[in-house]
């Protein structure tokens, strides 16, 4: 360790926990893989006001990322005012599973293209991602002017690939992967180079064949205190990465644990997860403890969803029910909490100059 290192300007003994990253043979993940759970008009509502959307929920229950697409097909019940009536179909579906947290996204298809068509799914899918064609410059324009965030699906193959790059200028989406996903549909039996280099600058999260897409969640470092106080404060430093191709897009928090024996405490932190890109992803946090018999606890981290579900993260130590172990901590019983301000005098993540520059001769 160098005489210039952070570690010896620490105002207190500090554990760095840096985990080993999973080898590439054991780094297997199909979190990037989506699947069309498609349904036909005649097939929701063959006889009219007669509608069999039980089989949408049957269908997300095997489907892996599921995303909903509503093909136009006729009943033979139709005769006029058909884009009227599919657009009641929309909302009806959309009344039914809006809520449904298993769906991935919505595509927007329609029969005519009209714009009470699009209105169907803008109302009626208000918390599903909505996904626009990315060639459809119409619809994105009219998204865009009801203020209604989207997502995008970019039909791509080694002979269109350069049109897509165009649409996603012409029309400004190359940010739209920050707040939406991009959901790359490729049209080739296999995943070509042309695409799969496109699809890592467009940030794509899912696609239909296995093209390496997704998040990719690493710890970097951890640091915390070698000893603390029992209803004290626990200073924690994390250093994740996301070496993906996209962001995160539902909802979840970063968990902590402490354990010693039959003693088990998860502590909540206020990360700000929503705002987790890609590449390196820094939390800085200081966390009440609760009062705790004194002794050696166990630490370990964890990512979780709103469902309790957990995000695996690529190291390899070791991991129960999503927590991740990290090392050891001792907590004391004490008078004082010397660390509830520790951070107010210096930045723990900041330089230091040893001494002020000199003039020069």
């Amino acid at each position: 360790m160098s005489q210039y290192s952070l570690e010896n300007y620490e105002k207190y003994k500090t554990k760095k926990i840096r985990p080993q990253p999973l080898s590439p043979k054991e780094h297997v993940t199909n979190h990037g893989l989506f699947e069309y759970a498609a349904f036909s008009w005649k097939e929701l509502e063959s006889p009219r006001g007669e509608y069999r959307l039980e089989v949408i929920k049957e269908a997300l229950n095997t489907a892996r990322n599921p995303i909903l697409v509503l093909t136009p097909d006729l009943p033979l019940w139709v005769k006029d005012d058909a884009e009227d009536c599919f657009a009641a179909l929309i909302r009806k579906v959309g009344s039914y599973i809006d809520s449904d947290r298993r769906l991935a996204a919505v595509v927007i298809s329609t029969l005519a293209d009209s714009k009470e068509e699009w209105n169907a799914y803008i109302d009626s899918f208000e918390r599903q991602t909505l996904l626009a064609d990315l060639q459809h410059d119409r619809l994105i324009q009219h998204l865009r002017d009801c203020s209604r965030g989207f997502g995008l699906l970019v039909k791509c193959s080694e002979e269109n690939w350069i049109e897509c790059c165009e649409a996603f200028a012409r029309n400004n989406l190359q940010k739209v992967w920050k707040s939406y996903p991009v959901v790359l549909h490729v049209t080739d039996s296999v995943c070509g180079p042309h695409c799969r280099r496109e699809a890592y600058r467009w940030h794509a999260s899912l696609s239909n064949i296995n093209a390496g897409l997704g998040y990719d969640l690493v710890l970097r470092r951890l640091t915390y205190p070698e000893t603390v106080s029992s209803r004290g404060s626990l200073p924690l430093r994390f250093w994740f990465v996301n070496t993906g191709s996209s962001r995160i897009y539902q909802k979840f928090q970063l968990w902590v644990q402490l354990k010693q024996g039959d003693f088990s405490y998860e502590l909540p932190l206020i990360s700000a997860t929503h705002s987790w890109l890609t590449g390196d992803l820094v939390h800085n946090e200081i966390i009440p403890l609760q009062d705790m018999p004194p002794g050696t606890y166990t630490l370990s981290l964890g990512l979780f969803f709103e469902d309790r579900s957990y995000i695996s993260l690529q190291i390899r130590n070791q991991q129960q029910d999503g927590y991740y172990e990290a090392g050891t901590i001792q907590v004391e019983i004490t008078d004082e909490d010397p660390f509830m301000n520790i951070w107010d005098t210096y930045d723990p993540e900041g330089y230091y100059p040893l001494e002020d520059p000199k003039l020069p001769d």
